[in-house]
Formats: C-alpha cells, structure tokens, sequence
C-alpha cells in the first residue's frame, strides 16, 4: 500500500498544487507568528540573563517603607558578598531644548565592575551628577543637553548633558525611546516615591539572606529566578501578542480545511474511474480510503515542511529588515524552536488528512461497475443533521439576543460573546444559507442576462454541498473583514463625540504641584496661533457638608465659550456637584449644603451633573471662602477642521510656551486623545486586515478549485454545447459567470453580516446615540462586494481557458 500511494502522489502531483498553496500559506503563517514570537522572547529573556548574570541574591522591597539604603549597606558588609549594587529604576519627563516634552524611564548605572549590567555603545559613563547617558533607541547624541523632570512636575526640572550611549540591541528598555540612565542618587531624585528598586549581590547567597532575615518587608531571592521573573514579565505581553495573531492563523487553518476538502473532492473526481478499477481487480473500500488518506499525509507532510521552511524564513526577513531600519523591539538572531517545527508539520499534516476524510468516504461509496461510466455531475442535495440545525438556530437566537441586549446596555462584554455567537450560527446555517441566496441570484441575473447566464445560475446550485462549503470559506473571510471595516470606520466618525463628553476641553496646561500661573501667561497661550478660547481654573479642597473634596473655581463666561460639550457651570451663589458626591453629602439638586474653606463658610444652591464631570464653584464664590487664589489650570479650546499636521504644530507651540513660562508644567488634552486614537484605528485596520487577507486568499483558491471540479464533471456537457454551437468564448464566459455568481453572493453575505457586527460592536462600546448611516464606510462596503466578485473571476480564468480548449469530440468520447 505504501508503494501505491507514493505512486499515485507522483502520478498526479500537478493536480497537488492548490491543495499544497492552500497548506503552505496557512502554515507559514502559523510558524512565522511562532518563530517571531519565539525570537523576542529569547532575546528578552537573553538581555534579563545578562543583567543577572553571576548574582548570586537580590533582595526585593515586599513594602513601601524599607530604606533601600539600609539594605545595600547591610549587603555590602555582609562577609561572603563579593560586590552588591542598588539599581533603582522610575518614570521622568524628558523636555528637549525646544520645550517639547515626553515620557521616560531613568535607569540607574551599577559601579564599575561585574554588576554594571549595561553596555556602552558610544561615548564613556556618566561620572559627575550633571552628566547622563540614553539609549541607542533615543534619537539623542553625545554632547546634547536634556531636561529632566519628576513625572508629576514635584520635583524641579535639571538640565544634564549627554556623555554616552547605551547599546540596547536585544533589551526591552528599546522599546522605549526616552531611557535615560545616570547613578542611584541621581535617578532617586528625579523619580522619586515612584522609584522601584533592587540590590543586586555576587557571593554566598545564604549569607546575604541571613543578613537581610532580621529586616522586616524584604524578600530575598536567587538572582537566576529574578532574571526569569523580569522576563516573564515582558514576555507575557509577547505571548499575548501571539496568541491574537495565532487566532488569525486558526482563521486561515480552517479556510484552508474548507479548500482542501474541496480539493481532494477534485481530485478522486478525476480519478474515479481509477479508483474504480483498483476495486475491481480486488482492493477494498477500506484499502481505497486508507489510499487517499495516505496521499492526504504525504501532500500535507510536504506542503507542510514548505510552510515551516517558508514561515521561517519570512520571520527571518521580518528580522533582518526590523534590524536593518533600527526598529526598536528586542530583536537579536532568528530563534526556531523544535516546537514550532512540529507544530508547523503537524498542522499542515493534520489540517490535510482531517480534511480529506470526507472525500475519503465519498470515494468509496459509489458502486465499482457505477464508476466505470462516463463521470457524470449528480445534484448532491445538503444534508444536515437535526444537531447542526438546533444548535445552528440556537446560536443565531442566542446571539442575536445577547448582541442586541450589549447594544442597549453599551456593554462591549455582553455584546461580543453575542456576536461571536451569532457569527457561528449563521456558519453552520450557511450549508442551506448559502445555496439558497445563490440561487435567489441566479434567478435575477438568468431573467436579465441571457442563455449563459440562465446556465450559468443552474451550474452555480447544481452541487449545492460543494458551492456552500466553497463560499462559506470566502464568507468567513469577508465577514471578518467587513466587520472591522465597519467598525473601525464607525468608530473612527462616532469616537470624538464621545471623547469630547468624557474630556470636554482639547487642551489643558497645568502647573506643576498646583505652583500658580501667572495671568500673562494664560494670554500667551491664548495667542498662539489656532487657539480660539482659554479658561483658567484653579483646584482648592474645600470642605462641602463636612466632607472635604476638591474642587474646580472657574469663570462661566469663559468656561462656556472654551468647553466643547454642554457642561453644566456653576452661576454666583451655585455649586456643581457630581451625582455620587452629592449623594454621598446626603444633598439633591436644588438644596442649598454649607461650603467652607481656609477663610469662611458660604450657604451655596446644589447643581447635580453627570458622573465624570468635575465639581465646581463660581469664582467669586471660591475667593470668599478661600480667600484670593492663583489659577494652576488653563483649558483651552482650538480651532475645528484642522489637519493631523496642524494639531502637531499647534500642540508643539503650546508645549514649548508653556515650558518656558511654566517649568515642569504638563500639557495634555483630548486632541492629543483623538490623534492617538484615530492612528491607532488606522494601523489595527492595515495589520488585522493584512492578517485576514491570508484567509481570503485561501479562500480564493478554493473557488479556482471548484470550477475546476465542475470543468472536469461536466466535460461532456460542455462538449455538447460546443457542438451545437456555443464557442469557446462562450464556454470560458459560462464558467466565469458561474465563479461570479458563487464569490459575489458570498461577498455579499459575509459585508451584510460584517455590517451588523460591526455597527453593533461600536454601538456597545460607544452607545447607540454616537451611530449614525453616514458613518458607516458604504464605498468600502462595495468594494469588498466588487473585490470579492472579480477575485472569483480571477480565480476562474485557469479552469475556463483549460475547459475551453477541450476537443468536443475528445469530451464526448471521455
């Protein structure tokens, strides 16, 4: 049997391709997403090892009120510690020379030795207290100068210059382009409370753990299980990153199930009569399946072992490429493990077998002396089990229910189980779905499209098994597609709305530890260009029917011109109160509650606002309680309609004013929420859509196969209309047809279930209010139609050309 198989695999390994293209593309994918996985954890957990690399302890702080001091100390002086480092690590706020500010991480330098982890990659250590050096992914050089600031603006900002340049090839702290690293002192003093720290010991590690025993709130461990702890942490945002992208592998794996199953439908068709000599001359239905299935193994074990070969090789691109443009991800050389090898050998091998199973048992059903007559295409009516049908009903009712219930409730966590639950239904529906619109189509185009068009449609629900399982793979594509389409497009029209009344100001400077800001300096950031508005507020803790809160003191005239949602403003002798505060002091809108402060006391009218807003008082109101008080806070309002180029440009202005009028001062504001946003948006779009590209691709090549089964049962058929005078253009157009009619119906369905996904999954997290039909991307929705229609033309012109040059005689005789 072993010699058969090889024999029909070499015999017919032409007819093999499809089945291998639609297995190496799904299992390059899988062992790429495996390999580049692989890769960044093993350069992580590479780059923690070195860092730890000879520690024999380290002692961990288990609460905030251990001196890091007290322990070094007591480390360092233990007998049997070699050397001991403290490394202590925090967020700062780095502002460049033109008061541009971002977010950093100060990481502090070991003494020179064995436990100075780093490794320089230009100019020399940090040896003074004004000097620092950055990382390789900064962008900074030696000789520049920085401005380093505590992340809550507490501590005062200090300029130091740059005197060298760690390399950070391989090591997380790339991924962070504003790493900056100097002494323990150094960095203590910029971080502050938000420091993290850590002693680092070379020498008996029982000895540093009996030293460290009497000291209460300090954990000590050994320095090889620290190392693997700091990695774990990293790499579990790796392995959630790939684990989505293996979701969409599995997405691909069962398209390409669905195309290999047609495939192999292909191929025993061809075959038939082969097979059914084989059963005459002795082989049994038993031998026969356990025939295919082997040729299923050995095409899935070859087209396997390319996609491992392919998978790995497109990771090692990924990498050399990320390297080459300095990409900054932990990257160092390609790590292909034995697990992904067989994980990759065993999808591909598997996926093909499981899936020519079916084809497998249809082979063997026909009687011997039935198959040895001219191959015939039979109607295959769709059989579904009562199983598949409850459980399909089942899933839509349920899905629907829960889908529309997380609508309502705009809860996302409702709502997705629905969708996903709907979205399986309408799957195992789609055998008698899916037939049914084709045929409904067929239908329309015959009675306005002519001869061909009305073959066409009978051609398309002729085998309704096999045109189901060929657009259900398309449809699984499409739907997914569409719905990210229109959710993201959805998202991207109704999001600003929402953000607008979560943050109803676009941008907001504030003082570092509520310092004051001078009223000069509000006029200057209110001149800068396309600033429309600016409203100062100062925050004051004040004490509202004995509970002390704090509190908002604005001018309403100024407030109501710069804010861009419908705020309710306190008026002279008013205080606005948030829902849960107001509760919670036992008032209702409309009662009048004692308000007091440093200076006195004032009988104020409660004025209850939406959970979210700030509480706050009329200026007037405040100064008689507080007495006089310096604003720390100006909101400003800017310009509608401008391009991401000038929100840049004007963020850029306001950062570098309010840096040289306000040291240490924070700007912020949801224009810079909205750009986030929408890139984030944008870039999901291009990448999940690239991902499930690779499904309807395989897919695809699932509609090629199908009009190349219906070619080869239908050989005669068309020979018989050649013969009575259909030319070869008409039989390549009939087929075309045919494939258009099957892609375009399963386009169609998959955009007008992606629409209600989508629309449904924004509305859930956004709330139905913020969706509106112009928001929805209709011509996008259309090209995925008229995309999904010619791809399946496209798909169709091999089959058609091969069928077209058939000798009508030589048909009929075959």
């Amino acid at each position: 049997m072993r010699h058969l198989v090889l024999a029909q695999a070499r015999a017919h390994r032409g007819r093999y391709v499809a089945s291998v293209l639609a297995v190496f593309v799904a299992v390059a994918f899988v062992v790429t997403t495996l390999v580049l996985g692989d890769t960044v954890s093993a350069s992580v957990s590479k780059s923690t090892a070195a860092r730890y690399e000879g520690v024999a302890a380290v002692a961990l702080p288990a609460d905030s009120t251990v001196a890091p001091d007290e322990v070094l100390t007591l480390v360092a002086t233990t007998p049997g510690v070699e050397a001991a480092a403290l490394d202590v690590s925090g967020p700062v706020r780095l502002i460049g020379a033109d008061g541009s500010s971002s977010n950093g991480t100060a990481t502090s330098i070991a003494p020179e030795g064995a436990l100075r982890w780093q490794q320089l990659g230009d100019g020399r250590w940090p040896s003074n207290p004004g000097e620092v050096a950055v990382g390789s992914s900064s962008g900074r050089a030696i000789g520049d100068e920085i401005t380093v600031a505590g992340p809550t603006g507490s501590v005062p900002p200090t300029t130091v210059e740059v005197v060298g340049v760690v390399d950070l090839d391989g090591s997380p702290l790339a991924l962070s382009p504003g790493s900056v690293f100097g002494d323990a002192a150094q960095v203590r003093s910029w971080s502050g409370d938000t420091t993290d720290w850590e002693v680092r010991a070379v020498g008996d590690a029982d000895a540093v753990r009996a030293a460290l025993a009497p000291v209460p709130g300090v954990d000590v461990v050994p320095g090889a299980d620290r190392a693997t702890a700091v990695a774990d942490d990293y790499v579990g945002d790796v392995a959630l990153l790939r684990n989505v992208l293996l979701c969409f592998a599995a997405i691909s794996v069962v398209v390409a199930g669905l195309v290999i199953a047609n495939t192999f439908s292909v191929l025993l068709a061809a075959r038939t009569r082969e097979l059914a000599l084989m059963r005459c001359v002795g082989v049994t239905s038993t031998q026969v399946r356990r025939s295919v299935r082997g040729e299923a193994f050995v095409v899935g074990l070859v087209a396997a072992v390319l996609g491992v070969l392919g998978g790995s090789g497109l990771a090692a691109a990924v990498v050399s490429a990320a390297r080459a443009v300095d990409a900054p991800i932990p990257l160092t050389s390609v790590s292909v493990t034995a697990t992904t090898v067989i994980a990759g050998l065993i999808v591909g091998t598997g996926m093909t077998v499981v899936a020519a199973n079916g084809a497998a048992r249809a082979a063997t059903r026909v009687r011997a002396l039935a198959a040895l007559q001219p191959l015939e295409t039979r109607p295959e009516p769709v059989r579904d089990s009562w199983v598949r049908r409850i459980c399909a009903a089942l899933a839509i009712v349920g899905g629907t229910a829960l889908l529309g219930l997380g609508v309502v409730m705009a809860n996302v966590l409702v709502a997705c189980p629905g969708g996903l639950l709907l979205f399986v239904g309408v799957v195992l529906a789609s055998r008698r779905l899916v037939p049914a619109a084709v045929g409904a189509v067929g239908d329309v185009l015959a009675r306005a499209g002519g001869p061909l068009a009305v073959l066409a449609a009978g051609n398309a629900r002729r085998n309704p098994r096999r045109t189901a399982s060929t657009a259900t793979a398309l449809f699984i594509g499409v739907t997914l597609t569409s719905t990210l389409v229109v959710g993201i497009g959805t998202l991207e029209a109704g999001a600003p709305d929402v953000i607008d009344e979560q943050f109803p100001v676009d941008m907001a400077v504030t003082a570092p530890e509520r310092d004051g800001l001078a009223p000069e300096v509000t006029e200057r950031l209110t001149a800068v260009d396309r600033v429309s508005s600016g409203a100062e507020l100062a925050a004051v803790d004040l004490t509202i029917g004995g509970t002390e809160a704090s509190v908002l003191g604005v001018d309403p005239a100024a407030m109501a011109s710069t804010v861009r949602t419908d705020v309710r403003l306190p008026e002279a002798g008013t205080i606005v109160l948030e829902r849960s505060l107001a509760r919670s002091v036992g008032v209702d809108d409309g009662a009048v509650i004692t308000v007091g402060g440093p200076v006195g006391t004032r009988e104020l009218t409660v004025a209850t606002t939406e959970p979210g807003m700030p509480d706050m008082i009329e200026w007037s109101d405040l100064t008689a309680v507080a007495g006089p008080v310096t604003a720390d806070t100006v909101w400003l309002k800017l310009d509608r309609g401008m391009s991401d180029e000038d929100l840049v440009a004007v963020s850029d202005d306001l950062s570098r004013v309010a840096a040289a009028e306000v040291p240490g001062s924070e700007v912020v504001g949801a224009v810079q929420m909205r750009q986030m946003l929408e890139k984030i948006l944008d870039t999901m779009l291009l990448i999940v859509g690239g991902l499930l590209s690779v499904a309807v691709v395989i897919a695809l090549i699932g509609v090629g196969n199908t009009m190349a089964l219906s070619v080869l049962e239908r050989r005669r058929e068309t020979a018989m209309l050649r013969s009575v005078g259909l030319s070869r253009a008409g039989v390549r157009s009939l087929l075309v047809r045919e494939a258009s009619i099957i892609a375009g119906v399963a386009s169609l369905l998959g955009v007008v279930l992606g629409l209600l996904l989508g629309a449904a999954g924004t509305a859930s997290v956004i709330g139905p209010g913020h969706i509106a039909p112009g928001s929805v991307p209709w011509w996008q929705l259309a090209a995925i139609v008229l995309v999904g229609g010619v791809a399946g033309v496209v798909a169709s012109l091999v089959p058609a050309q091969r069928a077209s040059r058939v000798s009508p005689v030589a048909a009929m005789a075959g």
